[in-house]
């Protein structure tokens, strides 16, 4: 994991194809290894790798601009039949970046390099003839959506002489590399389980979904009159009736299967072609009905094309799917034909959790929302800190911010976190944002010049916790300038008073009343908070106390200008004549900021703790209690309220109002939402910090100080029966076990355990 260059291997790719979008191809090499060999590999866009047939890797693990991270796999002694499968996007997209397309490999037989991409052409390249190319998008944020045609079997083409015209390779110069860092993944497969079949019919009366993918010229598409095929029309205006079938499915037929838990990974289908054949795999997250009948599969209730479709000639077929997806329903679907499903599983592509972490908790209800806070993470955590793993894979600052704190709780360290954090390091100037700037999620392409400022806050203050977290100054010194910027940035939007003001861009408080244009114009008092605590932050980053100073009258002037003596509202906004008034918008994520970033507290502002502690939560009705008080969400504002009730030990609450927040979740999909409702993803990364939470108020652990090697614990007055596990470093552990309400704790003596108010 440590390899950061290449001794002869030289990028390649078939120079007629370098500037196309969606092409897939094949790169076979055969070795006979003799002394424990290693294939040493990177690429772009995303490749993935078989060996004699079996799939051994994705990647490559994403990087910066101009870098790019390299893998290292073993080889065992004996015959090696590699085909590495490659998929040029250039196409903008939230996940990969779009910059030319190739494949960079060795091989070595113990020391000796013995195959490797250049001239030589030992790795021999084919056009994967049985992907279509010119289909619809994924999504607005991901590439494209995977269309088949075939009259071979797809695993032939991993164990077999590939039967394509062979394609000559251009050889390109070297680029910059950097390590993996992070663990690889053990695609362990999963089974599905048939829960219903029946017949399907047309019905004209629904209309076709639309969505912006499939039309915005920038994000780099084919027009919808150049699809080879369209699976989203076909499946839109499907209705479905339950029906008992035999072992085959023939025309206008489906059949229902499903996973325990909501998953990420690769579809593996085994199917026997009976005659010439249009199949359709369709899935989702969950089941939408409101009554109990058919399962509701919506493919696009994540404004994603949920749909992999086949078009197969008589024969046996094996095939995975390319590109990774989150699924916990899934159903198959012919259109004509008759095909016999033997098998259906999914290969898990997530975090494998090389970590000591463990818990046993004796309520039932927080032991499964552990398990979907864990669920979340690893989904999210692979090559880099994602939102979600379905509608995006995309690497989001402020969702980073919390699921860091997460992979420290389950590593003690922040493998993942590195490489995220590395990535904006090593960007030049983004070429679309404006000077200082930084992207809101990266590695991505986003044409348009969107961005969030809020975000680039949010990087400043996970930056100083990841040096808390590990004393990593080195990461810090390659991410000073990028902290300079930002703060030369937004001293230009500082008004009379040192307030922002007027920001730019894409202005985002939460997933609430609080992100609409009314509340957030003009002075927003939310984002002047979080500003307040990026100044503390930057003083201590920088050295510079003026920076504490400037943060604290910000502070002071929130308090003047937002406190109207019960509730902090949201903005002002300056008049014609130069005078500013005050709005009358009120959110309750507005009052959360304020406690979470040191613009109040319990002792400062008593009353507003009150209410907040008692009217406020997910129990409140907002149309009764405080109805001028827009409710939050669970992006970020809930997650504040049980973090700024952590820190006045209001465990009990705590973790009633986790239970309230997430246990249902946790029950249907067995992971945690990015809404408090079913729109959007089920499945997002920052959501796993409520194990940092939950441990907290349970056990009474807060943090460890790695560095000095100080655990921070708290006595509570209720502990929860269970036991917990948390790794300190890689040859430590805390432990954690909690019987009668009596707490008792192991830890290697090189710890001191310090209990804090």
């Amino acid at each position: 994991m440590k390899c950061t260059s290449f001794k002869k291997a030289k990028p390649i790719y078939p120079s007629s194809y370098l500037e196309e979008m969606n092409i897939s191809l094949l790169f076979e090499v055969d070795v006979d290894i003799k002394n424990n060999g290693k294939l040493v590999i990177t690429g772009n866009s995303v490749f993935r790798i078989f060996d004699n047939g079996e799939l051994i890797g994705y990647g490559p693990c994403r990087a910066a601009h101009n870098y790019y991270r390299i893998d290292e796999y073993d080889l065992d002694n004996g015959f090696h039949h590699l085909v590495i499968e490659l998929s040029g996007y250039n196409c903008n997209t939230y996940y990969v970046l779009n910059t030319p397309p190739f494949l960079q490999a060795e091989i070595f037989d113990g020391e000796e390099l013995i195959k490797y991409t250049g001239e030589n052409e030992d790795f021999k390249c084919y056009l994967n003839e049985t992907r279509i190319r010119k289909v619809t998008r994924f999504a607005y944020q991901r590439a494209f959506s995977e269309s088949y045609v075939s009259n071979i079997d797809f695993k032939s083409l991993y164990l077999e002489k590939i039967p394509f015209l062979q394609l000559k390779c251009d050889v390109y110069s070297d680029y910059r590399y950097l390590s993996r860092n992070v663990d690889y993944q053990k695609f362990i497969e999963l089974s599905f389980e048939k829960i219903e079949e029946g017949n399907v019919k047309i019905n004209k009366n629904k209309k076709c979904y639309e969505d912006r993918y499939m039309y915005l010229e920038h994000l780099c598409i084919f027009n919808k009159d150049e699809w080879e095929v369209n699976p989203n029309d076909f499946i839109s205006q499907l209705d479905y009736c339950l029906l008992k079938k035999d072992e085959i499915l023939d025309d206008m037929s489906f059949e229902t299967y499903v996973l325990k838990n909501s998953k990420t990974g690769f579809l593996h289908i085994d199917i026997d072609v009976l005659e010439d054949s249009e199949i359709y795999f369709i899935f989702d997250e969950i089941d939408t009905s409101e009554i109990s009948g058919i399962v509701d599969i919506k493919f696009y209730r994540n404004t994603t094309h949920n749909i992999i479709s086949y078009k197969l000639g008589k024969g046996h077929y094996n095939h995975i799917s390319f590109e990774p997806y989150t699924m916990k329903y899934l159903r198959v679907i012919v259109k004509y034909g008759k095909v016999k499903v033997n098998n259906l599983s999914f290969i898990l592509y997530e975090n494998p959790l090389n970590s000591n972490f463990s818990y046993d908790i004796k309520d039932n209800r927080i032991q499964l929302i552990f398990d979907a806070g864990v669920a979340t993470f690893v989904q999210n955590a692979v090559d880099i800190l994602t939102d979600c793993p379905s509608r995006e894979r995309a690497g989001w600052l402020c969702d980073s911010y919390f699921s860091a704190k997460a992979e420290h709780l389950l590593f003690g360290e922040n493998k993942v976190e590195y490489n995220f954090l590395e990535n904006y390091a090593l960007l030049d100037h983004y070429k679309t944002l404006p000077k200082g700037m930084v992207p809101m999620c990266y590695p991505g392409e986003y044409p348009d010049g969107n961005f969030i400022p809020n975000w680039a806050m949010f990087y400043i203050l996970e930056l100083k916790d990841y040096l808390y977290r590990t004393g990593d100054k080195k990461l810090l010194n390659l991410s000073i300038n990028k902290i300079k910027g930002l703060l030369e940035y937004f001293k230009d939007f500082e008004n009379e008073f040192g307030l922002l003001e007027n920001l730019k861009g894409w202005i985002f408080v939460e997933w609430s009343k609080a992100n609409d244009d009314d509340f957030v114009k003009g002075v927003n008092f939310p984002s002047n908070m979080v500003y307040a605590s990026v100044l503390e932050a930057s003083s201590e980053l920088l050295g510079d106390k003026k920076l504490l100073i400037k943060a604290n009258e910000i502070r002071e002037k929130i308090r003047q200008y937002s406190f109207d003596g019960c509730f902090f509202r949201d903005n002002m906004v300056r008049t014609d004549h130069g005078f500013f008034h005050l709005q009358n918008n009120i959110t309750e994520t507005c009052q959360y900021y304020a406690f979470y970033f040191g613009v109040v507290t319990k002792e400062s502002h008593p009353e507003l703790y009150n209410r907040m502690l008692t009217k406020f939560g997910p129990r409140r009705d907002h149309k009764i209690v405080f109805p001028d008080v827009h409710p939050s969400n669970v992006f970020i504002g809930d997650y504040l309220r049980l973090m700024i009730l952590c820190s006045y030990n209001e465990y009990e609450k705590v973790k009633e109002e986790s239970i309230d927040y997430f246990y249902n979740m946790a029950k249907i999909t067995g992971t945690l939402w990015e809404h408090d409702s079913t729109f959007a993803s089920l499945n997002h990364g920052l959501t796993s910090y409520i194990l940092n939470i939950l441990v907290e108020a349970c056990f009474g652990y807060v943090k460890q100080d790695r560095k000095n090697k100080i655990i921070y614990l708290k006595e509570l007055t209720t502990y929860e029966e269970g036991k917990i596990i948390i790794p300190l470093d890689q040859d430590n552990i805390l432990e954690i076990e909690v019987k009668n309400n009596k707490r008792s704790i192991k830890v290697s003596d090189k710890y001191e355990i310090r209990v804090i108010n």
